[in-house]
């Protein structure tokens, strides 16, 4: 057990059953933790259009967290609109009177399939609108009111393997993940002397809802099924298996922790083995 009893977890993100968030909160909800909830609601259809494979529910999964007897917070929000995420950090403030952590995992995938010489400019701005410029209003924000509380606190932000080495199938996500490694970065830099703690986790082939649609591009270029091509992934991790969920929720969590208070800046692999620059 960790010491986060009572803490304050924001995690953005978190409405795929599957998915990094989802598996985070419920990591969260047994260390104690209080949190704050945040995907998409209703009404944002252009950046829901890009989510491919299970749309995320934010109701459903608060529902889920708010089972294991945790107290739950749930705010509607699309992090690539500060205004948005201002009020995401003052809910949380109304609510629970502080914020401790900030895990920035929203992240949409809508370049996938699509031909580099085809791409358009809004795709790719939307990708990064989410992903980078999101991770950035939601790091700020949650920073802002940690060093008004004078206390410190941790920020997780969430890469990729894709952020790490470049993807010729995926330009637009791949730059953002890239960039995600940068700020996180240059926010531990700037954050040190408050005592904020900004570390990023980046995944591997993952076996999450958002995972589907590369296995199925996969396939088409095997000539195979989406089956065939999620085996040959696992096979080619050397612990023998995708990466889940709670894979990183643990690394996340435990980066949240004070048995992490000296380690910032830092972008932690989370693969399975399989080697990235």
């Amino acid at each position: 057990m960790y010491d986060l009893a009572g803490k304050v977890a924001m995690i953005t993100g978190v409405g795929r059953p599957r998915g990094i968030g989802r598996a985070t909160a419920l990591r969260f909800a047994q260390e104690g933790a209080h949190m704050v909830l945040a995907d998409l609601g209703s009404g944002v259809q252009q950046i829901a259009d890009d989510i491919q494979g299970v749309a995320p529910d934010l109701v459903r999964v608060a529902a889920e967290m708010e089972a294991t007897g945790a107290q739950v917070l749930a705010v509607p929000t699309d992090v690539s609109q500060p205004d948005e995420v201002d009020n995401l950090v003052q809910r949380a403030v109304d609510q629970f009177g502080q914020v401790d952590i900030m895990v920035c995992n929203a992240a949409i995938i809508a370049d996938q399939g699509i031909d580099p010489l085809e791409l358009t400019t809004d795709v790719f701005s939307r990708v990064l609108a989410v992903n980078l410029v999101g991770t950035f209003l939601c790091a700020q924000a949650a920073a802002r009111q940690m060093v008004a509380q004078g206390r410190g606190g941790k920020i997780v932000t969430v890469s990729s393997r894709a952020g790490r080495r470049g993807s010729a199938q995926t330009p637009a996500y791949s730059s953002s993940k890239f960039g995600v490694i940068g700020l996180t970065q240059s926010l531990a830099l700037a954050l040190a002397p408050y005592g904020i703690r900004v570390n990023c986790v980046c995944p591997g082939a993952v076996d999450t809802d958002m995972g589907v649609p590369i296995h199925e591009q996969r396939a088409i270029a095997m000539g195979a099924s989406p089956e065939t091509a999620r085996d040959e992934a696992a096979r080619a991790i050397p612990l023998g298996r995708l990466t889940t969920g709670d894979d990183l929720a643990k690394a996340i969590v435990w980066l949240s922790s004070s048995e992490t208070d000296h380690i910032t800046g830092q972008a932690l692999n989370v693969t399975g083995g399989s080697l990235m620059n």
